[in-house]
């Protein structure tokens, strides 16, 4: 494969924004001996939240959740606090609720065991949402409906024994029944089809409900029935996503990205070989962004360090190159709002365990614009 400029890609500099503050800095050098790292965010109106592992944005306490105005500020209201760390949030379809899984238990120092949903506006825990999970939530998506799909270490969600991978309500947090899948190993990512009829579930798990899949399976939204995709090639899943259109992207823990066709066999279209572990993928109908601790496109003998994309048609890597610093790499990327006109193009966002991108100062987290 050789490099091909996409003219959907974004900007290689980043657009000014808040910073994510070093953890423990080393008074002898003035190094930061522990980074924070920002491992999940999600969107609503022109506010970009952020998950993870820190304790203040640009200066402001913030523990390990914080908002993002859409002119790249830090929102001074939102600021929920956790005490332990987020890994995954996702926002509720009508916009009201911003959800949170990681391994906190207590949020705005009420109890509240590693899953919650908190408002868009200063981050209250929401009344009566009673969701909860009894181990380290990793992932959750919604689909088009009233589904929050949660996928982790637990044995248990909203107090049913709903083992790795379960549903809850967005409006309640009640656990779903008719939802319960089994797997017999960690869940790591969840992704919806954008219809909402599927889900996409990756791990180390090697079957759901006693039937083989190896770290990734698809299964129907309403009922949790697995569907014939079933591939037997990659191992461990660390992240998925899916294009609009209904191609699935899948990075395993043998450094590699797997685009598949759900809708015609379990056989990948293209496989890409990357020199370390893709941790995000961000997968659109035209362009497929990934992130994480690699250096390079093995295959291609392209220098990509952390970030880098492809088509999403043919995996034809792009020019779209930014450098990014820092051993933990970026976990997360997505698109996001500016105060640029409603029809303008949303920015692409990444976060991470990082200090610069592109050689300018970013700590946690960057904003690229279109």
């Amino acid at each position: 494969m050789t490099a091909a400029p996409v003219v959907a890609s974004p900007s290689t500099t980043p657009a000014p924004t808040a910073k994510v503050d070093c953890v423990v800095l080393n008074p002898a050098t003035g190094a930061c001996d522990v980074v924070g790292v920002v491992y999940a965010l999600t969107q609503v109106g022109d506010r970009t939240y952020i998950g993870g592992s820190f304790k203040s944005v640009s200066g402001a306490p913030r523990a390990n959740v914080a908002a993002i105005r859409g002119d790249g500020t830090l929102d001074p209201t939102w600021k929920p606090e956790t005490d332990g760390v987020v890994y995954a949030m996702a926002a509720s379809n009508d916009g009201t609720k911003i959800f949170l899984g990681g391994t906190f238990t207590t949020v705005g120092g009420q109890a509240k065991a590693r899953l919650a949903a908190v408002t868009p506006d200063t981050g209250a825990l929401v009344a009566g949402w009673t969701g909860t999970a009894s181990d380290k939530v990793r992932a959750i998506a919604v689909d088009n409906g009233d589904r929050l799909y949660v996928g982790g270490n637990f044995n248990s969600v909203a107090g049913r024994a709903f083992p790795k991978l379960a549903a809850v309500s967005q409006t309640t947090g009640a656990a779903v029944s008719t939802f319960v899948p089994r797997p017999n190993g960690n869940l790591i990512a969840l992704t919806v089809s954008d219809d909402g009829s599927r889900v996409y579930a990756g791990g180390s798990f090697t079957a759901l409900n006693g039937v083989s899949r190896k770290g990734i399976a698809e299964v129907v939204a309403t009922t949790a029935a697995l569907t014939s995709f079933a591939p037997t090639e990659g191992g461990v899943t660390i992240a998925l996503d899916v294009t609009p259109s209904g191609r699935l992207f899948a990075s395993t823990s043998n450094n590699r990205l797997w685009a598949y066709d759900t809708g015609s066999d379990s056989v990948p279209e293209y496989v890409i070989q990357s020199s370390g572990e893709v941790q995000g993928i961000l997968a659109l109908d035209d362009e497929v962004y990934v992130g994480g601790h690699f250096t390079s496109i093995s295959k291609a003998h392209l220098k990509r360090v952390q970030v880098a994309s492809l088509v999403t048609s043919t995996g034809q890597i792009t020019g779209w190159a930014p450098p990014v610093n820092g051993w933990y790499g970026v976990w997360t990327l997505g698109l996001t709002r500016t105060p640029l006109s409603p029809e303008a193009a949303p920015a692409l966002s990444i976060g991470g365990g990082f200090s610069a991108v592109s050689g300018i100062s970013r700590r946690g987290y960057a904003r690229f614009l279109f």
